[in-house]
């Protein structure tokens, strides 16, 4: 069984449908990486039928996202973070501020 460092940044809410980490708004992924070659959206997406039950919350594993005022040494420090889907449909964190 995995486990997941209790210190990282924990995931409040994913609003987006389809994912299979996502069951009722909840992510499940043990750890996310939020950013991608510097766009903001959650690198962790899969968009495969869930064949496996949600076992723990999501946390952020580590954000590619230089310029957001909660990364440091590419670890978000926010207090907790949404992901949700951007009008261009792209699935991005919604915590990211730029510094």
């Amino acid at each position: 069984m995995a486990t997941v460092n209790l210190d990282l940044t924990p995931i409040h809410q994913c609003s987006v449908e389809g994912c299979t980490f996502n069951a009722s708004t909840a992510c499940h992924a043990p750890a996310i990486t939020v950013g991608d070659h510097g766009a903001n959206h959650c690198a962790t997406f899969l968009g495969i039928p869930t064949k496996h039950k949600p076992t723990t919350d999501g946390h952020v594993g580590a954000c590619q996202l230089g310029d957001c005022v909660h990364n440091d040494d590419l670890t978000c420090h926010a207090a907790r973070i949404d992901v949700g889907t951007a009008e261009s449909g792209e699935t991005r964190c919604l915590t990211y501020s730029a510094a």
